[in-house]
């Protein structure tokens, strides 16, 4: 008898041992006695984090979706007051979720049960500091929801280290509690816009070399959370960059804070380049080509890539820096297109032009990867966009074994064509599932109008 009580002492031991190991990222599960807090509900958020599959050809950010550091702002406010007096509700609580992020992008926080209405806001890549005096409020008189996300800003858009960000779950109406599932999924947005200059051209060096960029007149002070109005600044004047070789392209880029292009501090790109040995300058300015005029882009936007491509250049530019910046714009001299990419582009990576349309795609090499079960083949997704009407079509891919899938159907949808949209609808970037049953390298082409893109899949390592 003795024997059995042990052994069952032994079972309850281990069971009351095992129930503070989970598979499941639950916070603050078993705290030092074991138990759960009385007052915390489990809130599980989804993370989706802007993508940047190659590095960012810049002088400071070399990873634009990289996570330093992230944290949970809690606030509460009456439900009634929601429409009206969201700006008022109160900062109840500052979380550290840095670390749950390194290690899932799904994981539950304990958050205060309250049966206030409750918002969350997600920030990452703050300053320290500006994290510590917002806690601080909490021992004292508790920040309103307007002036802590306007205590939030960065210094010197060109010269961080990491992307600031900022996203925010739907409000929990009817608050927080235990007795209830708390899923929320969060898109987080990149507080600064960046403007990208790609030398497209096929000519040699010695014709046309781009050297470097200046981006003129922009803000670098911003506001972290979108919607907190214009900061007073002095305009930087030049912001410089030089190009780095991306996906075969030299590409010069800056990143840069919300700013509106008005006079008299218009925003331009000065390109310093050389034209058949002869060193010379360009002025871009923000100008998109739209169908029926050429459209001066009014502002600059947070999660926006402006992109300008050169093709082949056949015209020397100015001799002096001074002169391209008080001449006229370059753009059309050297046909200098602008292509605005919006958040949900913000994927595609690779664009080529022809004298008006554009296709792009998240990347021209693609790596396999394989299903759970290996004996059911291997998969890759890519990404398209073009802003020609009539689509774009994959020709040219092994006839046996490969498989093209639109995202987001029954698995049914043959994927070799889409991206069609008529006059007037907005375009949108369509996502294909490449298959295959073999894990082999191979090519296909896409093509849109009169270009025709090679796209290479890399088997699995």
């Amino acid at each position: 008898m003795k024997h059995i009580h042990h052994i069952l002492y032994c079972l309850l031991f281990i069971a009351g041992l095992s129930s503070c190991i989970t598979d499941t990222d639950y916070d603050n599960y078993c705290p030092g006695d074991g138990k759960t807090d009385a007052d915390k509900a489990q809130v599980m958020l989804s993370l989706s984090i802007p993508n940047s599959q190659f590095p960012s050809a810049t002088r400071s950010i070399s990873d634009d979706s990289k996570i330093n550091s992230l944290y949970v702002l809690v606030f509460e406010g009456e439900k009634e007051d929601y429409d009206t007096n969201l700006k008022n509700y109160k900062l109840t609580d500052v979380i550290d979720i840095t670390g749950k992020y390194i290690a899932k992008k799904r994981f539950y926080v304990a958050i205060k049960e309250s049966k206030k209405a409750v918002c969350l806001s997600l920030v990452a890549n703050v300053e320290a500091g500006k994290i510590s005096t917002i806690k601080n409020s909490l021992d004292a008189t508790p920040l309103t929801r307007e002036a802590t996300l306007k205590s939030l800003t960065f210094e010197n858009a060109s010269n961080l280290s990491y992307m600031p960000m900022y996203g925010e779950a739907d409000v929990f109406m009817d608050g927080l509690s235990r007795e209830v599932g708390n899923d929320v999924t969060v898109n987080m947005v990149r507080a600064l816009a960046k403007i990208e200059v790609q030398n497209q051209s096929t000519q040699l060096t010695k014709d046309f070399e781009l050297l470097d960029i200046e981006v003129l007149n922009t803000n670098a002070k911003g506001y972290i959370a979108a919607g907190q109005g214009d900061m007073e600044q002095e305009r930087v004047q030049s912001v410089a960059a030089a190009p780095v070789t991306i996906e075969g392209i030299p590409t010069a880029s800056v990143y840069v804070a919300e700013t509106t292009n008005t006079n008299p501090s218009k925003i331009s790109v000065l390109l310093h380049a050389n034209f058949k040995g002869e060193a010379c300058y360009y002025r871009l300015d923000m100008i998109k080509d739209d169908e029926t005029e050429n459209a001066e882009i009014p502002e600059l936007i947070r999660n926006y890539k402006y992109i300008f491509s050169l093709q082949n250049v056949q015209s020397v530019g100015y001799t002096s820096r001074d002169e391209a910046i008080n001449g006229s714009p370059s753009n059309g001299v050297i046909k200098a297109r602008m292509m605005l990419l919006s958040a949900e582009e913000s994927d595609i990576l690779d664009i080529t032009t022809d004298d008006y349309y554009f296709l792009g795609v998240n990347s021209s090499t693609l790596q396999l990867d394989s299903y759970t079960d290996a004996s059911e083949g291997f998969f890759t997704k890519l990404k398209i966009l073009t802003n020609n009407e009539a689509g774009w079509k994959i020709v040219d891919y092994p006839e046996e074994g490969v498989r093209f899938t639109i995202a987001a159907t029954d698995g049914s949808t043959d994927g070799t064509a889409g991206g069609t949209f008529s006059s007037g609808e907005a375009r949108k970037v369509i996502s294909v599932w490449v298959s295959t049953k073999t894990n082999e390298d191979f090519n296909f082409y896409i093509t849109s109008g009169k270009i025709r893109k090679t796209i290479t899949v890399k088997a699995k390592p």
